[in-house]
């Protein structure tokens, strides 16, 4: 088993993968919020608006989230090699 030190996360990998994790992050729980277990708010909707507010939804919490994790990125990569010097230790080993 090897011993790993993460010492810098790439931005522009996270802008890859992120936004699509929470797009369907966001589609799941706009289900349940909007449709399946409606909040006091939503359940006062018609279907045009719960759909239109669930479409909102989704591509803002994608958004949000998206540049939440790219700051916290940022914000690690910072610590890692200004203050601590050491980052995340994975341990991998080969895949047979």
């Amino acid at each position: 088993m090897s011993m790993y030190d993460v010492k810098k996360v790439q931005i522009m990998s996270i802008l890859k993968v992120f936004p699509i994790v929470f797009l369907i992050l966001g589609a799941v729980i706009g289900i349940f919020t909007f449709f399946l277990t409606p909040t006091d708010l939503a359940a006062g909707l018609g279907f045009g608006a719960r759909l239109l507010s669930w479409l909102i939804f989704v591509f803002l919490y994608a958004a949000i989230m998206s540049v939440g994790a790219i700051f916290v990125a940022f914000l690690y990569n910072i610590v890692v090699e200004k203050v601590i010097g050491s980052g995340i230790v994975i341990a991998l080993e080969p895949k047979e």
